[in-house]
C-alpha cells in the first residue's frame, strides 16, 4: 500500500511544481518544488525544495546555483539542507559547499554487511555539518579536465546514545585533498563522458581518524535518447575512535538508494551502480538501475560477507530544463525484500 501512496503522491506533486522557463531572453531565477512522500523507515515526509541559478559569472560558462532542501517527517525528524555550487574565476575555481542541519532519529545496525535489516536500537542525534571543497585548475592545461585542491569538512554532534568512543558527543575539524578529473558533457544529467576522483581526509579535536574514498562514474548514450551510467565508489575510515555516521558505507540518497544511512556501515566498502537514463516528455525523464554494496573491516573479510543488492526505478522533474537539473524520486526494493523510497535533487551519480 506504501508503494501505491509514494507513486499518486509523486505524480500528483510533479504538477504542481513551479519551474519557469529558461531562455536567452528570460533567464531562470529560481525553482520550487514541494515534497510529501511515505516510506517504511521515516513514515510520512514532508517539506520542500529551491534552487536558486545565478548567471554566469564573468569568464565562466557554469550557472552557480544555492539548493535549499528541507524536510521534516510524522517521526519528528526535521533536516535543512543547503548546498552553494559556485563557479568563479573563469570556472578555474569550482565551490560545491554543503551545509546540513539535522535533528532525526536513527536506527542502530550491528556493523558490517551481515544481511539483517533489524536494528539493534535507536537513537536521536541532533547533527550541524558542514563541507567546502576548493576545486583549483590553474596552471592545468585546458586539454587536461583536472581540478584540484583543498577540502574543509567538519561537524559538531549531540546524541542520546551511551558514551563510548563511537558513539561520544563532541565536534570534528578535518583538512584534506581532492584530485579530480571531470569530462562529464553535463554536470547535472551526463549522457557521455566520465569522473573520477580521489578524495583523503584528516579529522580532528574531539575524534581522530581519516577517510578516503576513491569515486568512478562513466557515461555513454545508447538509442532512442537513452544512455548508460556506470558508478564504483570505494570508501575506507581508519582510527581509533570513528563516530558513527562516519563509517564507509552507503548514504542512502546518492549511493545505494532506499536504506538507513548508518545500515551495514564498517570500515571499508564498496558500492557498484548501472542505470539507464532516459527523457520522457514535458519536464519528466525516467531511470531503471541497479546496485550493488559490501562492507567489511578490511579488504579481504570485505569479500566473504553478503554481497546487498537493490533493484529500482526512478522518476525525474525537471526544474530547470536548459540547465538539465531534475527533481528526483527513487523507488528500490533492496535483496528483495525492503522497500525504500528517495527524494533528492540532481542525479544520484
Amino acid at each position: 500500500m506504501s508503494f501505491v501512496r509514494a507513486i499518486i503522491i509523486c505524480l500528483a506533486l510533479a504538477f504542481l511544481a513551479h519551474a519557469q522557463d529558461g531562455s536567452q531572453e528570460h533567464f531562470q531565477r529560481f525553482s520550487a518544488l514541494p515534497v510529501l512522500a511515505y516510506s517504511e523507515d521515516t513514515e510520512l515526509q514532508y517539506g520542500g525544495i529551491l534552487v536558486l541559478f545565478f548567471k554566469p559569472f564573468e569568464g565562466s560558462s557554469h550557472v552557480s546555483t544555492i539548493d535549499f532542501v528541507a524536510l521534516g517527517t510524522t517521526r519528528k525528524q526535521y533536516g535543512v539542507r543547503i548546498s552553494p555550487d559556485f563557479w568563479l574565476l573563469a570556472d578555474q575555481l569550482h565551490i560545491p559547499a554543503k551545509l546540513r542541519l539535522y535533528k532525526w532519529s536513527y536506527s542502530l545496525y550491528e556493523r558490517g554487511s551481515r544481511g539483517s535489516f533489524d536494528p539493534v536500537g535507536d537513537y536521536d542525534i541532533t547533527q550541524i555539518q558542514w563541507k567546502v571543497p576548493f576545486e583549483l585548475s590553474f596552471g592545468i592545461p585546458k586539454w587536461l579536465p583536472l581540478r584540484y585542491g583543498p577540502v574543509i569538512d567538519g561537524e559538531t554532534r549531540e546524541s542520546d546514545l551511551e558514551r563510548t568512543p563511537e558513539t561520544k558527543d563532541g565536534t570534528m575539524l578535518g583538512g584534506g585533498y581532492i584530485i579530480a578529473l571531470d569530462e562529464r558533457d553535463n554536470i547535472n544529467w551526463p549522457t557521455q563522458g566520465y569522473y573520477a576522483s580521489f578524495e583523503e581526509i584528516f579529522y580532528g579535536m574531539d575524534f581522530d581518524f581519516h577517510t578516503e574514498t576513491l569515486d568512478l562514474r562513466f557515461y555513454t548514450p545508447l538509442f532512442w535518447r537513452t544512455s548508460l551510467a556506470l558508478g564504483f565508489i570505494f570508501k575506507q575510515s581508519k582510527g581509533d575512535n570513528i563516530p558513527l555516521g562516519r563509517l564507509a558505507g552507503s548514504d542512502g540518497t546518492d549511493r545505494f538508494r532506499g536504506v538507513e544511512s548508518s545500515l551495514w556501515n564498517d570500515n571499508q566498502a564498496i558500492i557498484w551502480q548501472l542505470e539507464f537514463r532516459r527523457p520522457l516528455f514535458w519536464r519528466l525523464a525516467g531511470t531503471i538501475f541497479g546496485e550493488t554494496y559490501q562492507s567489511g573491516p578490511y579488504f579481504t573479510e570485505m569479500f566473504r560477507r553478503q554481497m546487498h543488492y537493490s533493484l529500482g526505478f526512478g522518476g525525474r522533474l525537471a526544474l530547470n530544463r536548459s540547465e538539465k537539473l531534475h527533481a528526483r524520486g527513487d523507488i528500490s526494493l533492496i535483496d528483495g525484500k525492503h522497500l525504500g523510497l528517495t527524494i533528492s535533487l540532481r542525479e544520484a551519480f
